[in-house]
């Protein structure tokens, strides 16, 4: 099997030669291959030179999880509220991306999305966090930006599988409108309090939202060539949200959501941060066999497979903290369980839980890659 095939099996509940392994790598690989977060964000040559020395150093990859490299202009951009980014303004050249989260809306403008439109009502908030965005052709300027950056990623995408390196997702993230409205719009100890102030509210702006947010994820997935989506999960999970709260307001949003890729061939990969154990049984009512549960270390990745093994592909989760803080030996142990026990009967998938950590021993990051080499389900 070659590592598309590998992948592929796995997502369908199949059992390939071996389990396939695809971490999120690309900002430890930065770090590693001797370049600045910025060159990583914002040349995705020089990110790849860097990536392809850390794969020749400490082994190679079946494919790539989702990745910055080069999306610095266009995260940027997408986001009502631009993210932190190494290099630009006064942040250092070798920081951190990070999120920014604040409230750019008001409660009261819950039922403006439907009156004045969504696209441009969230046009409209990306104004007010960006003042380069204030006319049609700044707006212009930057789309154009983003396209050529877009196309960039594409190619180094394109290049990465001819040389047997997959790229499951490259730029196609898409969030619920629930999760969007969560982390960029009301931030998150405001959007709680709406769920009990405002409920029918908030789900008319959900509501509202769904068409643009199937939308934005089409068109990535047309430009990108790749049938995967990265959906983004934190806000809805069992950390945050009573299980009455999540049927109420968020399992309707990822049923249709799930359904809606599905129905058109993309796979929905579910990146789920936070902890998601307590809503595992309600995973089961999305398509068997046609989505991916990606766990970040903090779910109970073994409870997953009890619960929900037999429904949908598990990927995961060797944690940010055994790979900066752990030795290799441990490492190895942890990879071994998870091929052995989740991987027991094949749709599992090897990855990084969450991000590998920009600054984790490469010991550990070589250990985990070889692992998939040295164990067998």
């Amino acid at each position: 099997m070659d590592s598309r095939e590998r992948i592929e099996t796995a997502i369908g509940l199949g059992k390939p030669d071996r389990v396939p392994v695809v971490p999120i790598i690309d900002f430890f690989s930065a770090r590693y291959g001797g370049i600045s977060q910025h060159d990583m964000l914002f040349d995705v040559r020089k990110a790849d030179q860097a990536l392809e020395k850390t794969l020749r150093d400490l082994g190679p990859i079946d494919g790539l999880h989702l990745s910055y490299a080069g999306l610095g202009r266009i995260m940027q951009l997408i986001f009502p509220t631009p993210p932190v980014m190494p290099g630009v303004g006064d942040e250092p050249p070798d920081g951190q991306f990070q999120f920014v989260e604040k409230t750019v809306m008001e409660p009261e403008e819950y039922l403006e999305i439907e009156r004045r439109g969504p696209l441009r009502w969230i046009l409209d908030k990306m104004k007010l966090s960006n003042p380069d965005l204030g006319s049609p052709l700044d707006l212009a300027r930057a789309l154009g930006r983003a396209t050529a950056d877009m196309a960039k990623v594409k190619r180094s995408a394109r290049n990465w599988r001819a040389r047997g390196v997959e790229s499951l997702v490259a730029f196609n993230i898409v969030f619920t409108p629930l999760e969007y409205i969560s982390l960029f719009m009301r931030s998150f100890h405001e959007f709680i309090l709406d769920l009990f102030r405002r409920p029918e509210e908030v789900k008319a702006a959900s509501r509202a939202l769904m068409p643009t947010m199937k939308m934005q994820g089409s068109l990535m997935v047309r430009m990108s060539g790749i049938r995967r989506v990265f959906m983004g999960g934190t806000r809805t999970s069992a950390s945050f949200l009573s299980p009455r709260q999540f049927e109420e307001f968020a399992l309707p949003e990822w049923k249709e959501m799930c359904e809606f890729w599905v129905s058109r061939g993309v796979t929905p990969v579910l990146h789920f941060d936070s902890d998601w154990t307590a809503f595992f049984p309600y995973l089961r009512e999305l398509p068997r066999g046609k989505c991916v549960l990606n766990l970040d270390g903090t779910s109970d990745i073994f409870a997953a497979k009890e619960q929900l093994g037999d429904h949908m592909c598990i990927m995961g989760d060797v944690p940010a903290s055994l790979l900066k803080l752990g030795e290799p030996e441990e490492v190895d142990e942890y990879c071994r369980r998870l091929i052995t026990e989740i991987g027991s009967d094949g749709g599992f998938i090897l990855s990084s839980g969450c991000t590998i950590p920009v600054d984790a021993k490469p010991e550990n990051v070589k250990a985990m890659l070889a692992s998939v080499h040295r164990h067998r389900p």
